[in-house]
């Protein structure tokens, strides 16, 4: 088996003799390649591809799921919200972030929904997609091929959140209790686009095998909340792809609803690093990806990565895990931690 078929078999619980190492490393690192700024790494698809390409070359032993075969353009936050009129303000040496919202009142939603779903290539899609292209037919083939890049990987965007960035967290929060019915229109509105935004994606890359859901709105919520406002529309775009493998990543806490979280139809779970790991193994059926603090793995020393991993890996038991960071990694991360990840998990691995 390649690098990628071994963690999908740790993920589905039939291989137990490694630990895959799955990062999320994108262009807060990626941007030293260059020795650019933020804004010149997303604006330049040809210095993102071999970014990603030198990280990979750098790191046999990493699969990098997934930004690392994915172009970046708006950090996840930007297909919903543009696709319906909001804009995107860059940053010179940080994210991007939403700097006008198509949806400031409810009968907002009412004109969303008379005007019927945009193209698929509205707002920021259209170069997300073009972007797309380009990595289909330049990146590698032997890197997709070991990896699992580019070929049936899907990346949708935030879901949910990326309704919630459309009218802002604290309208999205405040209108669960004031205006629940507009809420609920305007979250099928925007997950029967994102599915729409999906189903392009695999036009270029074909059919599903990997599905990739960054969306952090769980850990902002209470358990009754996530159930009516979160789970059907996660549970709606997740599935859709039953064959394929579903990663959903989110590193804030959600220990205050593990029961709920477990119902997420995903096999694998990108966590934080406030969550107990013997909660989380008693209480959801994920594969766990995680979790180290980046903020503090970029401060530790070699050693100290070593020791975080081994206690990880410990806590976890047999259990399905994904050595990683408990979220994207952090710019200014020492490389000799990765290294330090890697022999780490290298121990592990049994023969």
């Amino acid at each position: 088996m390649n690098r990628w078929e071994k963690a999908v078999a740790v993920a589905r619980g039939k291989e137990s003799n490694v630990v895959p190492i799955v990062l999320q490393v994108y262009g807060l690192v990626l941007k030293r390649f260059g020795r650019v700024k933020e804004y010149d790494y997303y604006q330049n698809v040809k210095l993102q591809l071999e970014s990603k390409i030198a990280f990979q070359r750098r790191f046999p032993d990493v699969i990098n799921i997934g930004m690392g075969g994915f172009p970046e353009y708006g950090e996840g936050i930007g297909p919903i919200p543009t696709a319906f009129g909001g804009e995107l303000k860059w940053m010179e040496d940080a994210p991007p972030y939403i700097s006008k919202y198509p949806i400031t009142v409810p009968e907002d939603v009412d004109k969303i929904a008379e005007a019927g779903l945009p193209d698929v290539d509205a707002g920021l899609a259209s170069e997300v997609l073009r972007r797309l292209e380009y990595f289909y037919e330049w990146f590698p083939r032997d890197l997709r091929e070991e990896y699992g890049y580019v070929d049936g990987a899907v990346c949708t965007g935030a879901c949910v959140e990326g309704a919630a960035l459309s009218m802002g967290y604290d309208k999205f929060f405040v209108w669960m209790n004031r205006y629940p019915d507009v809420l609920h229109k305007w979250l099928k509105i925007s997950t029967d686009w994102q599915l729409k935004y999906c189903k392009a994606i695999e036009e270029i890359v074909g059919p599903c095998k990997i599905l990739w859901v960054p969306d952090h709105i769980p850990h902002m919520l209470g358990k009754r909340q996530f159930q009516e406002f979160v789970l059907p529309y996660f549970n709606k775009v997740l599935g859709r792809y039953k064959k394929a493998l579903r990663i959903w990543h989110n590193e804030g806490s959600v220990g205050h609803i593990l029961e709920e979280v477990d119902k997420i139809d995903a096999e694998v779970w990108h966590f934080g690093p406030s969550e107990d790991i013997a909660k989380c193994i008693e209480k959801t059926h994920f594969c766990l990806q995680g979790n180290i603090h980046p903020p503090d793995f970029v401060k530790m020393s070699p050693k100290q990565v070593k020791v975080k991993c081994e206690e990880i890996i410990s806590k976890a038991g047999a259990r399905r895990l994904w050595l990683s960071t408990g979220g994207g990694m952090s710019p200014g991360t020492p490389f000799r931690n990765i290294d330090a990840m890697v022999a780490i998990a290298k121990k592990y691995e049994k023969k």
